[in-house]
C-alpha cells in the first residue's frame, strides 16, 4: 500500500476546495439574469417609466431608465437586509432596513380606520389560476391583479424574483400615493407556486364604488438569462457610487427628488 505524505494530502485538498468554489461560482453566476420592464398607465402607448433590474448573487440593481443618465438607483442587498437608494444627479443616497419597512407597515396596520384604507390593509382576496394560458388572478372588491407568466430557465430564479417582487412592494408602499403591498403579496405567491415568472401584469384599481371609474395600470416584461458585460460595468459603477455619494436620511433624499421634479417641469 502507497502512503502519501502529510503535505501531499492537504495540497490535494486545497485543489478540490478551489476546484468546488469556482464551480459554485460559475454556477451562481450563471444563473444571474436581467429583467426589462415598461410600465403604461390607461391606454397610452408609451410608458410612463421603463426600468431594467440585474439579479446578480445575492445583490439586485434595479435602474430607472430615461433619457439621461440620472434615472434613480435601487440597489437591494439581500444578505445585508437593506435597500440603498441613490439619486445620481445629486449624487446623494438613502439607505432603508427590511425592519424599517417592517415597522412601516405595522405602524399602517395599527392606524387604519377607515373603511377605504381597509380594503387595501385587509383585502378579502380571491383568485383563479389558467395553467393552460399561465395566468394567475388576484381579485377584491376594490382591486385587481391579472398577470400572464413564463416558464425561468432556471428554477432559482423564481424565489429570487418572488422576493424581491415582495420586498419592493413593501418600499413602494412607503411612496406617498402608492397602495399597501398585501394584495401584491399573494399574486407573488401564486406566480411562485406554479413557477412562473412574470410576462405582464395588470393592475386595475376601483376609484368609486360602483366601478365606473377606474385607473388601469399594465407593466411588460422581458427577461433574458444572462448579465452582459455592459451590466456588469454598470454595477461595478453602481458601487463605486454607494462609496462616494453622501448618505442623508429618507426625508431628506424624498424632499431632494420631489424639488428636482418640481423644477423640471
Amino acid at each position: 500500500m502507497k502512503y502519501f505524505s502529510k503535505t501531499y494530502r492537504f495540497s490535494v485538498l486545497l485543489a478540490l476546495t478551489a476546484m468546488f468554489s469556482i464551480a459554485s461560482a460559475t454556477q451562481g453566476q450563471s444563473e444571474d439574469f436581467r429583467m426589462q420592464t415598461s410600465v403604461f398607465v390607461g391606454n397610452n402607448a408609451e410608458p410612463a417609466v421603463s426600468s431594467l433590474t440585474m439579479f446578480n448573487g445575492t445583490t439586485i440593481y434595479d435602474f430607472i431608465e430615461n433619457e439621461s443618465e440620472f434615472g434613480e438607483i435601487t440597489v437591494f442587498d439581500v444578505k445585508r437586509g437593506r435597500f440603498v437608494l441613490l439619486d445620481p444627479q445629486r449624487k446623494v443616497k438613502t439607505t432603508l432596513t427590511k425592519d424599517f419597512l417592517i415597522q412601516f407597515l405595522d405602524q399602517v396596520l395599527s392606524q387604519t380606520s377607515s373603511t377605504a384604507l381597509t380594503n387595501y390593509v385587509q383585502p378579502k382576496l380571491q383568485h383563479e389560476i389558467n395553467l393552460s394560458t399561465k395566468t394567475v388572478r388576484v381579485t377584491s372588491d376594490h382591486l385587481t391583479y391579472q398577470a400572464t407568466g413564463i416558464a425561468p430557465k432556471y428554477d432559482s430564479a423564481i424565489q429570487r424574483y418572488r422576493h424581491f417582487a415582495d420586498w419592493v412592494a413593501r418600499l413602494n408602499s412607503t411612496r406617498i400615493g402608492n397602495l399597501p403591498p398585501y394584495s401584491r403579496f399573494e399574486l407573488n405567491r401564486l406566480m411562485a407556486k406554479q413557477k412562473l415568472m412574470p410576462k405582464s401584469i395588470k393592475r386595475t384599481l376601483m376609484l368609486d364604488e360602483v366601478g365606473l371609474r377606474k385607473q388601469i395600470v399594465r407593466s411588460e416584461h422581458t427577461i433574458n438569462w444572462q448579465l452582459t458585460n455592459t451590466d456588469r460595468k454598470r454595477m461595478s459603477k453602481t458601487g463605486d457610487q454607494m462609496a462616494i455619494f453622501k448618505e442623508v436620511s429618507a426625508d431628506e433624499f424624498w424632499q431632494l427628488k420631489t424639488q428636482s421634479a418640481q423644477n423640471n417641469k
